[in-house]
């Protein structure tokens, strides 16, 4: 399995969150937490100041058009 690789200050948007709805708003990385070496956790940010923590398998590059 590839994995993807993201970086602090990346734009993203969440595509499958654990609560089971999509959400299109667009989020940055605020920092990387590892739990563990099979699976990375990342703090994510909105403008709104709203803060989520997300596997990388739950989030995508947001196109580059995004803005924050």
């Amino acid at each position: 399995m590839q994995q993807d690789t993201f970086h602090i200050g990346q734009l993203v948007r969440i595509t499958r969150p654990s609560s089971g709805y999509a959400d299109h708003r667009t989020y940055c990385i605020v920092c990387l937490i590892c739990e563990n070496e099979d699976e990375r956790l990342y703090r994510v940010k909105n403008t709104v100041g709203v803060e989520r923590l997300v596997r990388a398998e739950e989030i995508e590059p947001a196109a580059l058009t995004a803005v924050p």
